[in-house]
């Protein structure tokens, strides 16, 4: 009887979880743009459930910053990683998520230390700081426009 109830409180307590699936992020997938400093994110779905991302800064018709980026489940545990140009990978695991947002963090890593979503289906949000708080931006940008073909 005794190990019943521990499996029956493990599935309470990993069903009460904050921690999201990758299959639930399908709201930040998509093509984001900023035009202050032109900026472009593009997010997919592989077939495994795996996020992929792609983010570009472009500075006087430049690439001043660019990274590669999945989000995945590890260990039943959602990870975010990134890979910077000219700069290693850095790995933050889910803190806290809901319908529409999700925070990483990584109190081990240099800068930043938490790495935040949201979004409210036409605007995507992104955060990064220190775990103090400190160092904070953010970053908004809108669904990217669809241009018009040359037939129209």
């Amino acid at each position: 009887m005794n190990r019943t109830f521990k499996k029956i409180a493990l599935v309470i307590l990993l069903a009460a979880s904050p921690w999201v699936q990758a299959q639930q992020m399908d709201w930040l997938l998509g093509c984001w743009e900023s035009f202050e400093r032109y900026s472009k994110e593009v997010w997919v779905k592989n077939p495994d459930g795996t996020l992929l991302g792609f983010s570009a800064s472009i500075d006087r018709s430049d690439i001043a910053f660019y990274e590669l980026l999945y989000i995945k489940e590890v260990g039943g545990t959602l990870t975010y990683t990134a890979h910077p140009a000219g700069q290693g990978s850095a790995t933050f695991l889910v803190r806290d998520s809901g319908d529409n947002y999700v925070v990483f963090e990584n109190p081990e890593h240099d800068y930043p230390q938490i790495i935040a979503y949201e979004s409210d289906g036409s605007q995507l949000t992104a955060v990064i700081s220190a775990t103090n708080g400190e160092r904070r931006l953010s970053f908004t940008q809108q669904r990217c426009r669809t241009p018009k073909s040359n037939a129209e």
